[in-house]
């Protein structure tokens, strides 16, 4: 009679994380830096950083050493772009720095490069010689999309998400540096906020067992309950990047729910990422307020109810719909056709499958109409 075979649960992180104000000189003091190459942020903000890092220790950086990023989301155009810069080298380390798309970008362009990644159904090869792989360092430049943290590297292709996913991914360093922060305007935060606090409340209340990384998930909502009203400062920006951190590490690990299923769904209507997140964190709270994980999640952040728990999270929310024009997407999200749309794209997508409830094409649709509310109420 064969035996079943027990499997464990793991945890997948990045092999060493430096975090604070100004940690991005760390990177200027590695080694190798001749076999290292930068996959960029277009924003000059983020190049002027680097620069400046750099010349502290009397060094510069090589044009040939750069590739900036296209405008846009990581997408098969992109990703060959990347990958055709790569294969005029040979780095040993690969840094990313940027949002979220550059540093799944930089990893999609290696896979593509390498043979590895099939582009149309999102699926990775395992490297056969680990020896050929660089070492990737993953510097974010927001404090929502916890890619650093992640496994998995998303891109668009056809009009939908595809996500990636692999061990090869897993960065090995990490750099949270809270000065990225600084001059990102008030709207700008609280969508990457949103972001996070998606990722820490989906991730908890997940069907996927993982007990290590639900606690990361505890922890990024503390941290974003507690500094993400806070005055600006190296003290609230160091600490929200370690929120985006610990979010990703439990949302790589755990999977996420319907928000992200939304969000990936209306992202085709120009919808940026976190700004998704944020406007469905209501509804996403409404519509699995029965779940008992989600109770227990209001308890281990010290509310008494999941209703309670939005009405903590309202200020943040409040702040990424203020002042923008919703017209056009409240004309999406209540016109019929596109309703049937938008819940088709949500039920095929893959993070519903681990939303703690199942969900009807009619919560759906209520979902998408607690995001019209909370918009029209703006």
């Amino acid at each position: 009679m064969a035996k079943l075979r027990i499997t464990y649960p793991s945890l997948r992180q990045p092999g060493r994380v430096t975090f604070g104000s100004g940690s991005i000189k760390t990177l200027a003091e590695a080694d190798g830096l001749q076999d290292t190459v930068f996959f960029l942020s277009s924003s000059n903000g983020v190049r002027t950083a680097v620069d400046a890092a750099f010349q502290k220790r009397g060094l510069s950086l090589s044009e040939l050493q750069v590739c900036a990023k296209p405008p846009g989301e990581p997408s098969l155009e992109t990703i060959e772009f990347g990958a055709n810069f790569l294969a005029k080298l040979a780095p040993r380390r690969i840094v990313g720095i940027g949002g979220g798309s550059v540093m799944d970008w930089c990893r999609l362009a290696w896979a593509q490069q390498q043979g590895l990644l099939s582009s149309v159904a999102g699926t990775m090869q395992v490297p056969t010689d680990d020896r050929s792989r660089p070492a990737f360092w993953l510097i974010p430049t927001t404090c929502g999309t916890g890619a650093e943290a992640a496994a998995v590297a998303v891109y668009s292709s056809g009009g939908r998400k595809v996500a990636a996913v692999s061990d090869a991914f897993v960065a090995e360093q990490v750099v949270l540096d809270g000065r990225f922060l600084d001059q990102m305007p008030d709207g700008e935060l609280a969508d990457s906020l949103g972001d996070t606090i998606s990722h820490a409340i989906e991730s908890y209340s997940s069907v996927v067992p993982n007990t290590l990384a639900k606690e990361a998930a505890v922890s990024a909502l503390r941290l974003v309950l507690e500094h993400g009203s806070s005055p600006a400062g190296s003290c609230r920006n160091d600490k929200l990047m370690e929120a985006g951190y610990f979010g990703g590490v439990a949302a790589s690990n755990c999977s996420v729910g319907v928000i992200h299923a939304f969000a990936h769904t209306i992202s085709r209507y120009g919808v940026s990422h976190g700004h998704a997140n944020a406007i469905g964190l209501r509804a996403g709270l409404t519509v699995n307020a029965a779940a008992p994980a989600l109770q227990s999640l209001a308890s281990r952040v010290g509310v008494s109810s999941p209703q309670e728990l939005e009405q903590k999270l309202q200020p943040i929310v409040n702040r990424a719909i203020e002042g923008r024009d919703h017209r056009p997407l409240l004309a999406t999200l209540t016109d019929e056709k596109h309703r049937g749309e938008i819940v088709s794209g949500m039920r095929s997508d893959v993070c519903l499958r681990s939303n703690p409830l199942p969900l009807s094409d009619a919560d759906l649709l209520a979902f998408i109409d607690h995001v019209v509310e909370g918009l029209s109420r703006a």
